[in-house]
């Protein structure tokens, strides 16, 4: 397809998107496999701008705003959701989950304006890629510019005029001058920026969010319960799929570019699992041994679940809870083709007590930016405060069930010290007995980047994986 089609087609996915309640990755999914006309360049094309914009928001839209202004691309109206900063800086404008109240709730009418501001964002993330020039950006915005009465009509000559100028103001904004500026110059909130810095010098926040807008990298967990590490690699190299092995994580393999899990070799056979390196050392962390009782409390769909089965080499007991059924029981179909044995039953009675319990709490998300980069924009501090209360909760109510001399791994994937350092502090201050204890020698991983303390902290900039955060709480014997 020409890419003036391709916007058209990227302003209908932004719209969706930003008026539906699912996650980024999924919404493209969503849209481009009911397209069955799109070929591979054009989804490539699709994902490139969509996931720009997405990552470069607030960036380009205050670029839109200054080199608009006085248009309809600057004026600010729910379904639009422009601009994505409120005027005094005091917060963000928040992307609703459903649609303005005078529309069917999950099919919010696409207004002119709605289409106009999603053409510019897209175009101006394209142009800055080198995707497209100004002047075909220009000519989308002319074909679906709103006409009547209310609205100012523009010109060709002045449009690409405009064009240029907002390209050459986000890139403008993309160097800050002051480090004040640099919450825009990531496409941060203005808050969670201020939040996210806390502790980091600017240098080491501006690495660790430029990290933050980049792809993630894809790695492989090999399944230890199925094949070694070596076997493993040796299944990559036959099916030439380049890798390599990570430095410090035992049976990690970092892929060198894409691959569809259909192309890996013994897919169905459990070899291997998707699993950020950074997640992978929580579980190597956790101190998991052949033969304990185990708890997987928050275990989602089930990723480091799996792993410490097999670290526990199936022997012992391993119990996961999670309140999505689908998800839940998604995990024990993941479980069965990974030769899992030790996980017992949804509906099984857990034991009063644990050798060791992993918390990977509910939390901001901020570590996996990288992945969902709207979660930026939907996240409010009356919703962070929310979290944390329930991380509190949630350490309070299992830091009761763990035995005497076992641990309670606390973990995140966050980098704001509110959900981190702070929540463990807040534990460990109420629960004197406690301690932060250090890793065991069995999962101590030569580079694993610990804190003094003993804390686990990955950083997208520094280690290449999701930023996460993990303690080993134990308590009095």
């Amino acid at each position: 397809m020409n890419r003036k089609a391709l916007l058209q087609l990227g302003a209908e996915l932004l719209f969706q998107f930003r008026h539906g309640n699912q996650a980024a990755d999924r919404a493209f999914a969503a849209y481009v496999t009911r397209r069955k006309f799109l070929g591979a360049e054009d989804k490539r094309f699709l994902a490139a701008i969509y996931y720009h914009t997405l990552r470069h928001l607030r960036r380009q839209d205050e670029a839109i705003l200054s080199a608009f202004h006085g248009t309809v691309l600057a004026r600010n109206r729910i379904t639009a959701g422009f601009p994505v900063t409120t005027p005094d800086m005091a917060g963000c404008w928040q992307w609703p989950a459903g649609g303005p109240a005078d529309v069917r709730p999950h099919a919010p009418r696409q207004y002119p304006e709605d289409r106009a501001v999603d053409t510019a964002r897209l175009g101006i993330g394209a142009i800055e890629q080198e995707l497209i020039q100004p002047w075909e950006l220009a000519d989308e915005l002319l074909r679906c510019w709103p006409a009547g009465p209310e609205f100012r009509p523009v010109q060709r000559d002045s449009l690409i005029r405009m064009v240029e100028r907002a390209a050459e103001v986000a890139d403008a904004y993309r160097r800050p001058r002051r480090p004040v500026e640099a919450d825009r110059a990531h496409s941060w909130p203005a808050w969670l920026w201020a939040m996210f810095a806390e502790g980091r010098t600017p240098e080491e926040a501006d690495a660790t969010a430029a990290a933050l807008a980049t792809q993630a990298p894809a790695t492989l967990r090999t399944n230890r319960l199925k094949v070694s590490p070596e076997e493993a690699r040796e299944a990559l190299r036959g099916a030439e799929i380049p890798h390599s092995p990570h430095p410090w994580l035992p049976g990690a393999l970092v892929l060198e570019g894409r691959v569809s899990r259909s192309k890996l070799p013994h897919a169905g056979d459990g070899w291997f699992e998707w699993q950020d390196a950074g997640s992978q050392a929580i579980g190597e962390l956790s101190g998991a041994r052949p033969g304990m009782t185990v708890l997987d409390a928050c275990a989602g769909a089930g990723g480091k679940t799996l792993h410490l089965a097999a670290m526990m080499r199936n022997e012992g007991e391993l119990y996961a809870l999670e309140p999505d059924g689908t998800r839940l029981e998604l995990l024990h179909r993941r479980a069965q083709r990974a030769g899992v044995t030790c996980l017992k039953a949804a509906d099984a009675p857990l034991p009063r007590q644990f050798d060791l319990i992993v918390l990977d709490v509910p939390c901001s998300g901020t570590g996996a930016l990288r992945r969902n980069p709207e979660s930026k924009w939907r996240l409010s501090a009356g919703r962070l405060e929310i979290l944390r209360r329930t991380q509190r909760d949630l350490l309070d109510k299992w830091g009761g069930h763990v035995a005497p001399g076992g641990v309670l791994l606390y973990a995140t994937c966050s980098l704001l010290r509110a959900e981190n350092e702070e929540q463990v502090d807040e534990f460990l201050e109420a629960h004197p007995s406690w301690r932060i204890a250090p890793p065991v020698q069995e999962a101590e991983a030569p580079g694993m980047p610990l804190t003094a303390r003993g804390e686990l902290k990955t950083d997208p900039a520094r280690h290449g994986c999701d930023g996460f955060y993990a303690a080993r709480l134990q308590g009095a014997h």
